[in-house]
């Protein structure tokens, strides 16, 4: 007996548990004991009766109260309350949001009628005319007053005077604070003082920091620190906060950056001003921009009636011209689902010097094209978002390889156990338990025939040694890969591997050509150590259409003005003729000594 849930892509098989088994559900929390269903392939276990009740639900709405996002379905936060954004209740559990912004229905207002619908939209129509932002210096996030706030099981208690929130009168504030204090004015804001004992220029402007900040000129003593603000690099003159010295990164600002409007009209967005933030009011420490997709941590200019944000690059430069964006962006989803998380996933570039995320998948750091889930985190490289769930690896043809969490265990290709530091997904056959790093299964795809050897080779290039890289302070010295014709040390650079014989050749230790005439192309290719031939992003061989690292080695053609680039797998494959050889290492005598574990 299977249940399909419509927010979920497997059917999921009836199982019955008893009071032992150490399973939960998914969307209650509670353990679970008697009848449930689960998914075994994706590890999502959930009561019959959760089940049931999320059996017809939709994973994705559109709603004409937020018709610029779609609304996504979220049953995983039984404990986490959030306010519909249709009625202005208090609630928890089941409901639909939007992965972009702090936009949430509770089921009732996601699902009322054409005409509930039309009568709640006149009363949000007055309820945002009522519903005031404001900045209190008591609290560092914008502070929203709802008016038509109504609570259901309990009620809560007001931060400030300690009164429940329902009791008459209660929503304003103690007569003994001056109601001038709710909202800095624009005074207070850029106000400049001298400070009479040190006679050092001091800004205060509360809506960007809470502290004063002090002047300096030199940038000797704040060599690699960050502007808040834009995220560059602190050069010349600026503002820092001398009470957050000690905390990770402190405060500084570039003296332009410490001085920007409040407000500004941007053609990107020209029916309403936008207004500078410091934080995300949606209680994280970023915002993803919404002209240029940046992952941005810093200030950024927001428009709250629509939920339109810009980094501050975008808003301080001139918008892009019409037409300007290239065939990748224009074909790529900005917001996708994706087998291995159940959010939705969106689009956007990691490049803030200081922000550190690795991949979900291979464990890398990030930088460049990413995919996030705001909800929780979630990230994935654009290159691993588009791996294959399942991959024949052609080392071990009769079994199909399959992408999935792993926490130990050897690997089959690099020898390399998996560390806690590099625990993630890895691709495994279930049948042989024979197990391939995400970048030892890609080396893996196309291998190398070469009369110098009797088995196949395969190409360890960037990837791998970006991965290696985390085992360097892991393991000794010697577990390193050295080249079995002159000794050296491989690693650190692209090779090639037997993994028959596990031994490693440097690319002229094979020797691979340096110039080759090959039946794939009508003039000779040259080898190059890596090639870029435009800025799009994904770059591909012209003999298998598969794509390539652009980092690896290839052969390209220079007769067709480089237009022609291939694998070097593919080149050799048919060869024809070498032209030129590179030259082998000298070789020398190494001590072998088998792998060590530094304790």
């Amino acid at each position: 007996m299977e249940i399909k849930l419509a927010s979920h892509e497997h059917s999921m098989g009836y199982h019955y548990f008893q009071e032992t088994d150490d399973k939960w559900c998914d969307k209650c929390s509670e353990k679970i004991s008697g009848a449930a269903y689960t998914c075994l392939r994706c590890e999502l276990w959930l009561h019959q009766s959760c089940a049931k009740a999320l059996e017809h639900l939709p994973r994705e709405i559109t709603h004409p109260l937020h018709s610029q996002h779609h609304l996504i379905l979220d049953w995983s936060g039984i404990f986490r309350e959030f306010t519909c954004d249709k009625c202005l209740k208090i609630s928890s559990g089941t409901n639909y949001s939007c992965c972009r912004c702090d936009f949430q229905l509770d089921l009732v207002c996601a699902f009322a009628t054409n005409d509930q619908q039309a009568m709640k939209k006149r009363e949000r129509s007055n309820s945002n005319r009522d519903k005031q932002i404001i900045r209190h210096y008591c609290h560092s996030h914008p502070l929203i007053l709802y008016k038509y706030i109504s609570i259901e099981e309990h009620d809560y208690n007001c931060s400030w005077c300690d009164k429940p929130l329902t009791e008459k009168g209660s929503s304003s504030a103690p007569q003994s604070m001056d109601s001038k204090a709710l909202v800095v004015t624009e005074m207070e804001q850029i106000e400049m003082i001298d400070d009479i004992h040190d006679s050092q220029q001091l800004l205060v402007r509360p809506l960007i920091h809470e502290h004063p900040l002090k002047f300096f000129e030199a940038i000797e003593k704040f060599e690699q620190q960050y502007c808040r603000a834009c995220r560059l690099e602190v050069s010349g003159p600026g503002y820092f906060c001398e009470g957050c010295l000690f905390f990770i990164n402190g405060f500084y600002l570039h003296e332009n950056c410490a001085k920007l409007p409040n407000e500004i009209q941007h053609p990107l967005h020209s029916q309403h001003p936008l207004n500078l933030y410091a934080r995300s009011p949606y209680m994280l420490d970023f915002i993803i921009c919404d002209e240029c997709a940046e992952f941005s941590p810093g200030f950024f200019y927001f428009c709250e009636e629509c939920d339109f944000k810009l980094d501050l690059n975008c808003a301080t430069r001139a918008p892009p011209r019409v037409g300007s964006s290239t065939s990748k962006e224009s074909e790529r989803e900005n917001e996708l689902f994706h087998f291995s998380h159940r959010h939705k996933l969106v689009f956007c570039n990691f490049r803030d010097p200081t922000y550190e995320k690795r991949c979900n998948f291979c464990r890398l750091p990030i930088y460049g094209s990413t995919y996030y889930c705001i909800a929780c985190g979630w990230v994935l490289h654009e290159s691993c978002l588009r791996l294959p769930q399942e991959m024949q690896v052609p080392i071990h043809s009769q079994h199909i390889s399959v992408l999935s969490y792993m926490r130990y265990g050897m690997r089959h290709a690099c020898a390399l156990k998996l560390l806690s530091v590099g625990a993630g997904y890895n691709y495994g056959c279930k049948e042989c338990r024979l197990n391939f790093h995400i970048a030892c299964a890609n080396s893996l795809r196309r291998p190398l025939k070469h009369k110098s050897h009797m088995h196949d080779l395969y190409y360890f290039g960037t990837d791998f040694h970006r991965f290696f890289a985390m085992y360097t302070d892991l393991i000794d010295i010697y577990a390193g890969y050295f080249c079995s014709h002159c000794g050296q040390k491989c690693s650190g650079q692209p090779f090639y591997r037997c993994l028959e014989c596990r031994i490693n050749f440097h690319l002229e230790c094979v020797p691979v050509p340096q110039i080759v005439k090959s039946k794939t192309h009508i003039h000779p290719f040259t080898l190059k150590d890596s090639f870029v031939e435009d800025d799009s992003g994904i770059y591909y061989c012209d003999v298998c259409e598969e794509e390539r690292h652009p980092s690896d080695h290839v052969y390209f053609c220079e007769e067709c003005e480089r237009l022609f680039v291939a694998h070097i797998e593919c080149v050799l494959l048919k060869e024809e003729e070498v032209l030129s050889n590179l030259v082998p290492r000298e070789s020398k005598r190494r001590m072998r000594r088998p792998y060590l574990t530094r304790h």
